[in-house]
């Protein structure tokens, strides 16, 4: 025998302690960050809620074009990243105007998290044991919010999948689930995602006043923030941020403020509100 030997066992032992002690994922979370239509009053949502399905199934690409397009995108503007009760699309009103036909009746963004879980071939899984946590770092945490395991449903939004005999995506044997039980088993989840957004109302406004509106909430905090998705099915968990930044100088906000009161844009003030969720 190698007098070595006793060493090499040991090492080998060792290796397989350190090996041992990593568990494996039972199902691995991926989550895209995208500014989705707004479900509460947006036509586009349908169309933008199935190519963000069809994008998170072949890997969180872009998938789309004009307001239905899943995009993903990290870094946005608090303007963006706001819904609205009138016409409005990326923080800007009249949307139909600036950004052609098919945007003339959205209403505003939201921003939201899609997700692709994929489970080992040892694990399935079903949507019922999802749950959603939203974490915002602005001072009074206003986008803050969770959805319990139990919540989610499978449907046009969150497609579940049973892998063929070839126990893989694709190759034309797959099953897909939107109904029934939410407890049915899948091997694959893929989903247009949760989110959230703050809320700009103005009621009976000129377009000039929910321009004003919308300016408005986008200045709160008034410095940037995070707002982070996290998933969790059992102990396995995937998350995804946004990053929110104001682009112009502050002295910028200053004078856009001076020139709302003097022509009586401030009448209009809201108290930011949270959006309604997105589940």
């Amino acid at each position: 025998m190698n007098r070595n030997s006793p060493l090499l066992l040991k090492t080998a032992a060792f290796g397989l302690v350190l090996f041992a002690s990593v568990p494996a994922k039972a199902v691995t979370l991926t989550v895209e960050t995208w500014l989705a239509a707004n479900g509460a009053g947006s036509p586009s949502f349908a169309g933008a809620e199935a190519n963000a399905v069809q994008g998170m199934m072949n890997g969180g690409v872009a998938t789309g074009s004009g307001p239905t397009a899943f995009t993903p995108v990290t870094n946005v503007t608090p303007a963006q990243a706001i819904v609205t009760q009138f016409r409005s699309w990326m923080g800007v009103v009249d949307p139909g105007t600036a950004f052609g036909p098919a945007y003339a009746n959205e209403s505003g963004n939201r921003m939201t998290f899609a997700l692709s879980a994929v489970s080992d071939p040892y694990h399935e899984f079903s949507i019922s044991q999802l749950s959603f946590t939203g974490h915002s770092s602005d001072p009074s945490g206003l986008l803050n919010f969770g959805l319990a395991a139990g919540s989610y449903n499978y449907g046009s939004g969150y497609l579940g999948v049973r892998y063929g005999a070839d126990g893989q995506l694709g190759g034309g044997d797959d099953i897909f689930i939107t109904s029934g039980p939410n407890t049915q088993l899948v091997d694959a989840l893929f989903g247009r995602g949760s989110g959230n957004s703050l809320a700009a109302i103005c009621h009976g406004c000129t377009i000039g006043e929910q321009q004003a509106a919308i300016d408005e909430v986008a200045a709160y905090p008034g410095s940037p923030f995070t707002f982070t998705g996290t998933y969790t099915i059992g102990e396995d968990a995937g998350s995804g941020t946004f990053n929110i930044a104001n682009v112009p100088e502050p002295s910028t906000w200053a004078m856009m403020f001076v020139g709302f009161a003097g022509i009586g844009f401030m009448a209009y003030r809201r108290k930011p509100k949270p959006a309604l969720l997105a589940t």
